[in-house]
């Protein structure tokens, strides 16, 4: 298919005296004509072979794109912003492949994985959620946005009194940031594994909006919080360093994602493998783990068929979601092995995500479909860390 760029011409009825503020943006090109109605945007064809849409519009129409991202395209969010038209364009070349040397996906930490894994607890996962859900939205330019990261930031920095084990929050440039937590390795420190999920939500109406963001993505949040909490619990001391990650605005075009892996990009920092977990706990299909294989490694992908087959005790599928789905897409255009296991079918996903019904109750009131992905990611953990 032809990449296409364009260029929004967006009309002077803003309502602004001064020049707004100009974006640019990376979207699928199957969402570029639904983009181009909401903005009036004029296209050109280059005529080169890529799926990719380059577009430049006003920053205030960011919420607006994510609306329909998510209306149409059941994307979270669908699309990436850029702070220059240099690195946008630069995504116009999707990586096809991690540039660095493939880490050994071999099993060996039998014995450790299946004494830690029955430690894992659902009524905590659930607990959390509810905790998270409470809160009226956690939209990244709101107070509340603000207060889910020191909540989380605090939650995490009582999971261990260990004195290497460090908890921060990273400005971004928004009201909410994101949040990190690093458990360094032993003999491989300079070697990261990255564990995450995001931690907006969003719903119609922004800052003002009720997005209880149960589902999309405090199960995702909260299912990364239970690994995190066992594997410190078990004292386990990985040979790799491991950061589990807590993304601000991810539904507004991944952009807590995409400024941390650029960041690790320009410092040469090495993330070998990056597993992300949006949507954990709605069981929408026949199976119980689907691997979406579009902008994710097939190497990391085919290891967590094994460490599922070998460990999780849980069906599992290939499916795909399409450009910018997820924050997997951020370290996948960095060039790091990564993976997005989903709660479902894409096509079969919770409906209720983007909206004030995204309940504990609408999708798994007990935690037990997130059980299962927090069994994945702690043998994840555990046989890519290598304690």
């Amino acid at each position: 298919m032809r990449l296409l760029v364009s260029t929004l011409l967006l009309a002077a009825s803003c309502g602004r005296a001064a020049a707004p503020e100009r974006l640019y943006v990376t979207l699928g090109v199957d969402a570029l004509p639904a983009a181009q109605a909401l903005t009036g945007a004029h296209v050109a064809l280059d005529g080169t072979d890529h799926d990719v849409a380059l577009i430049e519009i006003d920053a205030a129409q960011i919420d607006a794109l994510a609306d329909v991202m998510h209306e149409q395209f059941a994307r979270c969010g669908g699309f990436f912003v850029h702070d220059s038209l240099a690195d946008a364009e630069a995504a116009l070349h999707a990586v096809a492949a991690p540039r660095r040397a493939a880490v050994d996906y071999t099993l060996d930490r039998a014995e450790l994985v299946t004494r830690l894994l029955p430690q894992l607890d659902a009524e905590r996962i659930r607990s959390t959620i509810a905790e998270l859900s409470a809160m009226k939205n956690r939209y990244y330019q709101s107070q509340t946005g603000a207060a889910a990261s020191t909540w989380l930031a605090e939650r995490w920095r009582g999971l261990s009194t260990r004195s290497d084990v460090t908890v921060e929050q990273v400005e971004q440039g928004w009201a909410q940031k994101s949040v990190i937590m690093t458990i360094p390795g032993t003999t491989h420190p300079d070697e990261i594994v990255v564990i995450g999920g995001h931690l907006d939500s969003i719903a119609l109406g922004g800052a003002t909006s009720t997005a209880p963001g149960a589902d999309d993505d405090a199960s995702g949040i909260a299912t990364v919080t239970e690994i995190a909490r066992v594997f410190l619990a078990s004292d386990v001391r990985p040979a790799r360093t491991i950061q589990f990650m807590g993304y601000a605005a991810e539904e507004v075009g991944l952009r807590g994602s995409q400024a941390i892996a650029k960041d690790y990009g320009k410092r040469g920092l090495n993330v070998v493998g990056a597993l992300q977990l949006d949507m954990t706990n709605y069981r929408g299909s026949e199976k119980d783990i689907w691997l979406m294989k579009d902008f994710t490694s097939a190497a990391q992908n085919a290891f967590l068929i094994q460490l599922i087959d070998t460990y999780v005790g849980a069906t599992w599928g290939l499916d795909a979601c399409g450009y910018g789905c997820s924050d997997h897409a951020s370290w996948y255009r960095a060039g790091v092995p990564a993976s997005m296991p989903f709660e479902a079918r894409f096509r079969d996903h919770n409906k209720k995500i983007h909206s004030r019904n995204d309940t504990l109750e609408a999708s798994d009131a007990n935690a037990a479909h997130a059980l299962k992905f927090a069994r994945l990611g702690l043998a994840y953990a555990l046989e890519l860390a290598k304690p």
